[in-house]
């Protein structure tokens, strides 16, 4: 139990930090998601909703880790998914409330009112069109589900013919179905769907139009654009190899297992190691991102007053309406399907894009089949 709860104190802390980060992640004229002139970065009201997000994340934090202590009995799997659960239900809960303080001051002050409209360049950087994506990852994630499938095909005929295909909180069995192709190899198929789609996702990256930020000069903009590039191939190729050593794990304990009643604590040992190695992973191309960002915009930054400073100006296509939470970017009239991020780091959908919603609902799909696999295997 001890090593349960220290677990979920590794996870809940590097979820935490990675929220208290994210304000700094975003560009000083996108606080908590809303589109202000640079003249407001460091309006008093900004600073205060910032700093009571950060509060909020905080207390959501200490309140996580009471809860995952009050539900530690329930089993090993328990802590850590209601410790990351209550964290983040409190931290977005308090990242809508305080940002509507910004939005509020920005209409009643009219902070827009006077600033230009100016549309920015070009869409995809030439040099971030030519990032490639990580083929080594991708490569390593198949021979990882490769060598699971081998393992499933050298055990197929000693395992019984009833085997278990569903593991409780308690890393108890609690769901058999009869061994068959489906029953035995289902998750590796569906971690091999998964492999698809996000090598799907990197060759899109590469090849269709994504908008750099507005408030750069273009030679900055292509140059970020190139890092976010990068960074987005190799954290999919992470994903990837992360997912598939995943399942494939848990396939083979479940086979090791097959018609055992008993508790399996490499059931609850994976789950929960998959939560923290993906945080860590998210946690490490943010910090990439972040990092590479202020090095290449201080490297270019120019005197306020001189030629060539930045100046307050809108793009249309920032409007707060387009913007659902600050985080959803819908816009029909905007050819780019990816576009930066608002709050955080990275890149983000265009779901009023076509290519952005057949990315979303073919998402959906693969997470709903996951959640699905255990009522198939019934």
């Amino acid at each position: 139990m001890t090593a349960v709860l220290v677990s979920t104190l590794a996870v809940a802390t590097l979820i935490a930090a990675i929220l208290l980060m994210l304000p700094a992640m975003s560009r000083t004229t996108l606080p908590l998601g809303v589109l202000v002139p640079r003249s407001r970065a460091a309006d008093p009201v900004v600073v205060t909703a910032v700093r009571r997000f950060r509060i909020a994340v905080v207390v959501s934090y200490v309140v996580a880790l009471v809860v995952a202590a009050l539900v530690a009995r329930l089993g090993p799997a328990a802590p850590p998914l209601a410790a990351t659960l209550v964290l983040l239900v409190g931290s977005v809960v308090g990242y809508l409330t305080c940002r509507r303080s910004i939005q509020a001051a920005k209409r009643a002050g009219g902070w827009l009112d006077d600033v230009p409209v100016r549309i920015s360049g070009s869409l995809t950087p030439d040099s971030a069109a030519r990032a490639r994506p990580a083929y080594g990852w991708f490569a390593a994630a198949f021979v990882v589900l490769a060598a699971a499938a081998a393992v499933g095909v050298a055990l197929y005929d000693s395992l019984p013919a009833t085997i278990a295909v569903h593991w409780n909180a308690n890393g108890q069995a609690d769901r058999f179905a009869e061994k068959s192709f489906w029953s035995v190899f289902a998750p590796l198929l569906i971690g091999a769907g998964v492999l698809a789609l996000i090598v799907g996702i990197a060759f899109v990256v590469r090849r269709v139009p994504w908008r750099r930020g507005t408030g750069d000069r273009p030679e900055v903009a292509e140059r970020i654009g190139a890092l976010q590039a990068h960074l987005t191939q190799s954290l999919l190729g992470w994903i990837a190899f992360v997912v598939a050593a995943a399942i494939s794990a848990l396939s083979v304990l479940g086979w090791w297992r097959a018609e055992s009643h008993e508790q399996s604590a490499g059931i609850a040992v994976v789950t929960v190691g998959l939560l923290i190695v993906i945080f860590v992973v998210i946690a490490a191309y943010a910090a990439r991102l972040v990092s590479g960002t202020r090095a290449i915009r201080s490297a270019a930054e120019v005197p306020a007053g001189a030629a060539g400073a930045a100046r307050d100006t809108v793009d249309p296509r920032d409007d707060d309406r387009l913007w659902k939470g600050g985080l959803i970017y819908v816009n029909t009239g905007d050819p780019a399907l990816f576009v930066p991020k608002r709050f955080g780091a990275g890149l983000t959908l265009n779901l009023g894009h076509p290519g952005g919603i057949a990315i979303a609902v073919v998402t959906l799909l693969v997470i709903v089949a996951v959640l699905l696999l255990p009522v198939l295997l019934r």
